[in-house]
């Protein structure tokens, strides 16, 4: 499943709901750009998906983006 941002999770938590009453079964998620120190990857996690996010922010300074180095 790919989504454009991930930020509280729950765009990508409806998604999935969908998929699963759906009868499918997801085995990972594709961010574009994660919010990092917001919530949605740790409900991610929760429920056992993986996540892969192709850029992460970890914070705004100044209004300047700073992104997550890992």
């Amino acid at each position: 499943m790919i989504d454009d941002f991930l930020a509280n999770g729950q765009a990508i938590s409806g998604l999935l709901d969908i998929s699963h009453q759906a009868g499918t079964y997801v085995v990972g998620v594709g961010i574009v750009i994660e919010k990092a120190f917001q919530k949605g990857r740790a409900i991610l996690d929760a429920q056992g998906i993986d996540v892969v996010s192709l850029a992460r922010i970890s914070n705004f300074e100044n209004g300047q983006v700073v992104f997550a180095t890992e």
